[in-house]
């Protein structure tokens, strides 16, 4: 960073001395993204800066901004070197942090200014502003709240720079066609209220990452250095921890092989309002799945895989199935996370076929049971989601093209709501009158796939159990599962917050 306007750029722990080289005078701190500088911004600076002498501005870094696909538009040290062309800012900085508060704490200012859409504190989403105006407090400032007009730097992003492609605009156009913006949040919001029973295999996904050395020097062997482990919670455990991220009353019925690990897990990584039912497998362990992974991009090396299929043959199935009743009653709609590695057989695949309420259904093929898992094995659901691979080795189909092969399969087969999953395309999503309607990615920086699907399975079947508008289903399908694939394995779940904002920057 070269230019005239460098030498107002501080690294982000050099606030705390900003003090010193100022004493008595009176500090304005404002805090932001600033990703398209308009003359909204230019008002409300203007406006922070006669508060006091000197004006200091942090702004979010690249990391960190949370609104949406393809954000930030510009880099935060192109939004640097903008503020900092600004005369009425004295000092900038990019916050290494995530919260405003870290900032807060540093600067200590006299005031602290937001703009006047925060004024209705009940009303920020993250509760951030809450927290903005304790930390301010704290170090003996004041929450102060401008009154000029605001924009959007998203309405005019979206309006001006906008590299959507005609298949993203078009899905764009067909939900804000049937739903707003606000309809949509309300919609959001509304996932609060279900009461759902999650039933599916644990997955104890290990991620060893590895640093890669070469070829062993005695065979044609990848060589590669163990830099650290991590374990995440995979399988239904993910999708129970996604559904209560968005607010809902989780219930989570599985099988598990009672090991050390699962326990340490479970305390650790299992979302605390999640309600856990679990059957201990004797001479079965919980799955787990072993990935060797060089983190540069997340590149896999090797899988190893620790499953096996064949629980019921060595327990008694009836005290599961009797919970699996009982608990059904309980609960607005019952997701079965179907993963192929032994739950779902014999009586238990017979008794969620009898289970009277709402199921959503997800049917996986993986390498562990390649040909003997398809969706046709489960005779009663409601809405089914599955990809295209699963489409294909379920109906013995491996040319015909994937739009038609869906659009048969789902008309002539199923006959009931239904998305089929298409990778970097999208989804293709059925209503339960055959109406199709497709909806592409819109997240293109993406960290791990992993889990994505099950994280659009998740709240694509409450969506289709809410019936939902056509579009809009794999619409917030796909923002949610985009989010998710700039998550490395299962470390976290999508939040409520983070899809509200998704949602709301893409229909600006």
């Amino acid at each position: 960073m070269s230019n005239q306007y460098s030498k107002k750029i501080i690294p982000f722990e050099n606030l705390a001395a900003i003090r010193e080289k100022v004493p008595g005078k009176a500090v304005v701190h404002c805090h932001g993204v600033y990703d398209l500088l308009h003359v909204g911004h230019l008002k409300h600076l203007a406006s922070a800066k006669k508060l006091g002498d000197i004006l200091v501005v942090t702004l979010t870094a690249d990391q960190f901004v949370n609104k949406g696909p393809g954000r930030p538009r510009f880099g935060e040290l192109q939004r640097a070197e903008m503020l900092a062309a600004l005369e009425i800012v004295d000092y900038v900085s990019i916050s290494t942090q995530q919260r405003a508060t870290a900032a807060i704490a540093l600067v200590k200012p006299d005031f602290y200014v937001k703009g006047p859409d925060y004024k209705d504190k009940g009303a920020d989403i993250t509760g951030g502003i809450l927290e903005e105006e304790a930390a301010v407090r704290s170090v003996g400032g004041r929450l102060m709240f401008t009154e000029d007009e605001t924009e959007s730097s998203s309405e005019l992003i979206n309006q001006y720079f906008c590299n959507w492609d005609e298949a993203q605009r078009a899905a764009i156009s067909a939900v804000k066609e049937c739903m707003d913006t606000d309809e949509i949040v309300g919609l959001i919001d509304s996932l609060s209220r279900q009461k759902v029973l999650v039933v599916g295999e644990p997955i104890i996904d290990s991620y060893v990452f590895c640093e890669v050395a070469g070829i062993s020097s005695k065979s044609p062997t990848v060589s590669a250095r163990r830099k650290y482990c991590e374990d995440y919670a995979g399988g239904s455990l993910a999708i129970a921890n996604h559904l209560a991220a968005l607010g809902m009353q989780v219930t989570l019925l599985i099988t598990h092989g009672d090991e050390p690990f699962y326990h340490e897990l479970m305390a650790k990584s299992l979302n605390p309002a999640v309600r856990l039912v679990g059957h201990v497998m004797q001479e079965t362990p919980t799955p787990r799945k072993t990935r060797f992974i060089i983190p540069f991009q997340s590149h896999r090396m090797f899988e190893l895989i620790d499953v096996k299929s064949d629980q019921w043959l060595s327990n008694d199935p009836a005290p599961f199935i009797s919970d699996l009743k009982d608990l059904a009653e309980q609960h607005d709609l019952l997701i079965a996370a179907d993963f192929g590695h032994g739950l779902f057989e014999f009586n238990v695949l017979k008794a969620l076929g009898q289970v009277p309420r709402f199921i959503g259904l997800n049917v996986q093929t993986n390498s562990d049971n390649f040909g003997f898992n398809p969706f046709t094995k489960h005779e009663r659901y409601d809405y089914l989601s599955i990809d295209e691979r699963e489409c294909r080795v379920a109906t013995h189909d491996r040319l015909t093209p994937r739009l038609e092969l869906a659009g048969a399969t789902i008309r002539e087969r199923i006959r009931r709501s239904a998305s089929v999953t298409l990778g970097t395309a999208g989804s293709l999503y059925f209503d339960d009158e055959g109406r199709s309607f497709t909806c592409p990615t819109f997240f293109r920086d993406v960290i791990d796939t992993t889990g994505a699907g099950d994280a659009y399975f998740a709240i694509t079947s409450v969506l289709s159990k809410l019936r939902a508008p056509g579009p809009v289903v794999p619409f917030i399908g796909n923002c949610y599962a985009g989010l998710k694939t700039r998550i490395i394995g299962n470390k976290a779940a999508v939040t409520k917050v983070d899809l509200v904002r998704t949602v709301q920057s893409l229909l600006r």
